[in-house]
């Protein structure tokens, strides 16, 4: 990503496989939308369950001009995932789909 790419560990150690995970992830977006000019990849590792063991939760933060977005990949009131991987997949997964809200509005706006 040629922008500021910024990835920040809660809870938990950095992962260099994780940050490559990460960054082609947000070098996928940028290619799927180049207006954006921020990302902030947030992974936290909140809490152990005993019975579930770790469970990871991945938030993206965009800023695109005129906007920021903010995606967790958490549907409903997932605590998360025990997958880091996953959990970080669906973050960006999330993000894409905003961002093409977004995009879509701004081409609804331009054809008028």
């Amino acid at each position: 990503m040629k922008r500021a790419l910024q990835i920040t560990y809660r809870r938990m150690a950095t992962s260099e496989a994780l940050n490559e995970h990460i960054r082609d992830h947000a070098e996928k977006l940028e290619q799927f939308f180049d207006g954006i000019v921020g990302c902030h990849v947030v992974v936290d590792e909140p809490h152990r369950h005993q019975q579930h063991g770790k469970q990871f939760r991945v938030r993206v933060d965009l800023h695109v001009p005129g906007k920021d977005i903010t995606a967790d990949g958490a549907p409903g009131d997932v605590t998360g995932h025990e997958d880091p991987y996953q959990a970080v997949t669906d973050a960006f997964e999330a993000a894409r789909r905003q961002l093409q809200h977004y995009a879509d509005g701004l081409h609804a706006h331009h054809r008028h």
